[in-house]
């Protein structure tokens, strides 16, 4: 197992060198080409979802923007031209190569917050109103 995961890294490592060239193309709800996408500026975080991949398909959440084995925090690819991938928050960035294209399906969710901060809007109920 250990292996099989090194081997799929160190193919989309390989590939990342190969696709640097080519731009990476995103909108709000799709990832629509190779490359590699920054979490919060170029998509969104959630779930993803692609119907199109190639039996090469590879994919990674990354921890820096280049993607290099001590960078990727997961690592995929497609089974029957189909896969799924939460992109976290967190994850500084999401590298795809011969996925096709990825939809958003559901964005991430984040907690409310709680305490004097989850009231900071200046709306007051008809409680606080004396």
């Amino acid at each position: 197992m250990r292996k099989a995961l090194w081997l799929n890294g160190a193919a989309l490592a390989a590939a990342a060198v190969l696709a640097a060239a080519a731009p990476a193309q995103a909108t709000a709800g799709t990832i629509g080409s190779d490359g590699t996408f920054q979490v919060g500026v170029d998509i969104k975080p959630g779930v993803y979802t692609t119907t199109t991949a190639v039996k090469a398909c590879g994919w990674a959440r990354l921890s820096a923007e280049i993607p290099e084995l001590d960078a990727m925090i997961e690592t995929g690819g497609a089974v029957n031209g189909k896969a799924t991938v939460e992109i976290k928050a967190s994850d500084v960035a999401f590298y795809t190569v011969g996925c096709g294209t990825w939809k958003l399906k559901t964005t991430a969710q984040f907690p409310f917050p709680t305490g004097s901060a989850a009231n900071s809007s200046g709306s007051a109920s008809s409680s606080d109103q004396g």
